[in-house]
This record gives C-alpha cells, structure tokens and sequence, in this order.
C-alpha cells in the first residue's frame, strides 16, 4: 500500500484553488517606470492649485480693503459741521460743507472698483466740494438708463449746469449754461408717472423764471400740482405761482366709487 502525502490537500476541505499571475507584472511593475512623470505632473497640479487659491485670496483681499476704504469715506461724509470747534469737543468734524466733501472725496478715490457702489453719492460730493466740471462728467456718465439712479442723476447734470451759470460772468455764457440746464431738466423724467417727476417740472419753472420767461413758468408748475397733488414741493410750488401772478390750481375731488348693482 502505497504511503500517503502529508502535504496532500484534505479532500474534507473542498476543492483546492490554485493562483495564477497573469501578464507577468503586476500594477506596480506597469507604474515604476513613469513613475518620474507623474510625480511631475501631480506637482504641477499642486502649483496650480496653489496658485489659484493664492489669486482667489488675493482678489477678495482686494475688495476688502476696497470696501473698507468705501465704508471711511462714506464716514467721513457724515461728520459733523462745527465751524468753532471748543475744546471740549472730541467727535471729529469739519469747518465747512466744501472740506467735508473734498476730504470725502479723497477718501472715496481710494476705494478702488467699491466706489461704484457710491458712485453718485461721490457725484454730488464733488458738486459739494465745487469740483463742478468733475461732477457734470460724473453725473452724465450716471445718468444713461431708466432706473432710479440714472433719474437723479440726470437731475444732477441739471443742478450742476444750473451752478455754472450762476457763476458765469459772461452774459452769452450764462444763457448758454441756462438752456443746457432747462433742457437737462426737462429730459429727467419723461414719465408723468415715474420717480421725481414733481422735482423736475419745479426745476424747469426755476430756470425758465431765471432765463427772463416767467410766463412759460407757470404751466410746468401747474403741471407739477397736477400731477402730484401732495407733493413735497407744493408749498413751494404755490409760493412761485403766486409770485408769478398764476392761478393755483384747486385739488381735484377724489372720484365716487362706482356702484356695481348685484
């Protein structure tokens, strides 16, 4: 009888599987040899990784110091006008209106890109600060569009053109600047509807008064009471119609409801 293998495998046990290497190497053996190349490239991407996060940092770094530039100088807008300052005072202020706005201005220019988010608010600052030129160019370049912003700022061309002819000695130049501030107000609202439209026929009647045409002052006027009868201007409004010799016109009765029958 022949002897039995000790090392047999125990037929008890199952079948025997057997492991076959296939191809010869393994994923390892494929990899050594680029191993150098995609080190390199994983390197790379490291550094552009890096180098993206690193340009993400920095611009919103940017906008910050931007926006905090933005915040101090609108604070500085908002300070106090003491023209005799006593010693006992300690919050900082200005003498005048026109150094608050230089120094408000100044501080905007810092600001960077964020100064558009107060763009007209530095508008009429330079107006304030008789930066007249500076602030027509502002006020222009605002007051493309039909929005709020762009209304107010047509106003602004208005009131600066208006500032220049006051200031002009030249009387052919003070017409000229007269006309160009009638025609800027009459383009601000276009719209008997829309936003300011009250403020704009009054301007209109204040340059036609200063022009020497106070008889075509009277209807914008009128128009004015018209179309917003509680507006903030009527006292004003009343007053130059008086002044003019027009009548005012009475507020007209609120319509009856109109009675639907069941």
């Amino acid at each position: 009888m022949a002897r039995k293998d000790d090392d047999a495998p125990d037929p008890s046990l199952g079948p025997t599987v057997t492991p076959v290497h296939i191809g010869g190497d393994s994923i390892v053996d494929r990899l050594l040899p680029h191993v150098k190349k995609i080190a390199a490239a994983a390197g790379a991407l490291v550094v552009i990784i890096a180098a993206f996060y690193t340009w993400r940092w920095y611009q919103r770094s940017k906008e910050e110091k931007a926006t905090t530039a933005l915040v101090k100088g609108l604070e500085l807008g908002d300070r106090p006008i003491v023209a005799e300052p006593k010693p006992e005072d300690t919050e900082p202020s200005y003498k005048t209106y026109g150094e608050r706005a230089e120094a408000t201005v100044a501080a905007l220019a810092k600001a960077g890109q964020a100064r558009g988010a107060a763009a007209l608010f530095e508008a009429n600052q330079l107006l304030a600060a008789g930066k007249l030129d500076a602030a027509l160019a502002a006020f222009k370049k605002l007051g493309a569009g039909d929005g709020d912003d762009a209304v107010l700022a047509r106003e602004g061309v208005g009131v600066v053109l208006e500032t220049q002819a006051a200031a002009a000695t030249d009387p052919a130049a003070k017409q000229a600047l007269l006309e160009q501030a009638l025609n800027a107000f009459r383009a601000v609202q276009p719209d008997d509807k829309g936003l300011r439209r009250d403020y704009a026929l009054y301007h209109e009647a204040r340059v036609l008064t200063g022009m020497g045409k106070p008889a075509e002052a009277a209807a914008p006027l009128t128009r004015a009471l018209e179309l917003v009868p509680e507006t903030a201007l009527k006292q004003d409004i009343e007053n130059q119609l008086a002044a003019l010799g027009a009548p005012i016109p009475e507020p007209k009765a609120p319509a009856a409801p109109e009675i639907v029958a069941p």
